[in-house]
């Protein structure tokens, strides 16, 4: 976000990628292109991935950054874990670190807290070590004293460490809403090594998170009035990515988990951290979201499915949802791509059921919860056709329908392992 200790000043909340790119179309109710909407592509300018890299953070900083001094924002649990080692790697690079604990929770409030600790202290750029909550306020922090961010995931359950935006929760942890930057992490950094060692199951929720880039992209692609996440039209690149993401967990998903299982990375798991952070990172950001992530933000809202769930898990039934709804409106070959989808999710332990993602449908209000939710989010209408609530209801209960059929013929035993069902 700018040069490190820019006298720009900016509130945190007046960025938009549509004010920017797309004025006029991303202000209309229902987002569109408009007059001379641009084709635009955003993604981290560095990235860095493989085992014990988190070893040369302090040379990333310096030599990347030309960093001195240097903000680290990291979880109580992991500064016990990885204080020594990111110490000296800091002090062998003759960087200075101020350390703050990150709270748990990515609020406005966490967020100027941070900021306020080290606003007068000269930092260069804010190191958020963790998960995907701590890398987001980090994002935060970094855009508010405008100077650099490094992320440093922990594990490769989302795309967030690439993207430039967070996920802005109540200081209660209710949901609040998505805040974007004008940029991307600056540098990114993916010790695999410490994935590995990571819960197999954060892991496999990267997986329904990074499939679902592909699809999601591919209906903003060939719609043309569908916008990406930076409210303007994907570019080819952008599409290709998110394409290569799912591949490359097609080929390499399953052998990546003896990998975790092992707590030693190899070939396998080295392609799918990179599809579940880079690839899905750059795809959803670039290529553009549609009606899987609507589902899958509706269905955070309904408490049994919140409470029992990762982002990924609430993903991967949303990516069924959607190709039961496109395969219903007539779009080719979606009908195929359902088995396929829905077998790999079978084999890997998502949920691919009502029961299995936990959502009551006996509960009115958890459907109508669920329906209007999902109609709030603009990008649910980023399909090439109208998304009623009656579309919904028949997509996400075909899902449901079509899931079972698998199940029945498959079994559950890879998502029982994972939720420990007997």
């Amino acid at each position: 976000p700018g040069p490190p200790n820019s006298s720009r000043k900016q509130a945190m909340s007046s960025y938009s990628h549509g004010a920017v790119y797309n004025p006029v179309g991303a202000a209309k109710q229902i987002k569109e292109p408009g007059p001379c909407c641009p084709r635009v592509y955003i993604s981290p300018p560095h990235y860095i991935q493989g085992p014990s890299v988190i070893e040369s953070l302090g040379r990333y900083c310096s030599q990347i950054l030309y960093a001195k001094k240097v903000g680290i924002l990291i979880p109580e649990f992991l500064n016990g874990l990885y204080a020594d080692v990111i110490g000296k790697s800091m002090a062998e690079a003759g960087v200075e670190g101020k350390t703050e604990m990150f709270g748990g929770i990515p609020s406005r409030q966490e967020i100027a807290r941070v900021a306020a600790a080290w606003k007068s202290e000269g930092i260069d750029a804010v190191v958020a070590v963790g998960g995907g909550s701590c890398a987001d306020c980090g994002k935060g922090v970094a855009f508010d004293l405008k100077i650099h961010t490094v992320v440093v995931s922990t594990q490769s359950a989302t795309d967030a460490p690439c993207s430039a935006l967070s996920i802005i929760y109540t200081a209660e942890g209710a949901y609040e809403g998505g805040q974007v930057y004008p940029q991307s992490p600056n540098v990114v950094v993916v010790d695999t090594n410490i994935v590995a060692n990571a819960p197999r199951r954060s892991l496999i929720s990267g997986f329904g998170d990074a499939l679902s880039t592909y699809y999601e992209a591919r209906t903003c692609w060939e719609n043309p009035k569908a916008l990406t996440m930076c409210e303007a039209r994907p570019t080819a690149t952008g599409f290709a990515i998110g394409e290569k993401s799912a591949q490359m967990l097609y080929d390499n998903a399953e052998a990546s988990l003896k990998a975790v299982d092992a707590k030693t990375p190899d070939e396998a798991l080295e392609m799918v951290v990179e599809a579940n952070t880079l690839l899905s990172g750059i795809g959803f950001e670039s290529g553009g979201l549609a009606a899987s992530h609507a589902v899958a933000q509706a269905l955070s809202w309904v408490h049994s499915v919140h409470d029992n769930h990762l982002h990924g898990e609430m993903v991967s039934f949303g990516l069924l949802t959607m190709l039961c709804m496109e395969d219903t409106m007539g779009l080719p070959g979606r009908k195929e791509e359902m088995q396929k989808v829905g077998e790999f999710l079978q084999r890997v332990g998502l949920p691919i059921t009502w029961e299995q993602v936990h959502f009551d449908a006996s509960n009115q209000a958890d459907w109508d919860t669920f329906i209007k939710v999902a109609l709030q989010q603009w990008f649910c209408h980023n399909e090439p056709f109208p998304v009623t609530a009656d579309v919904i209801k028949a997509a996400f209960t075909r899902a449901d329908e079509f899931g079972r059929s698998i199940k029945d013929k498959h079994g559950d035993a890879p998502y029982q392992a994972i939720h420990k069902k007997k």
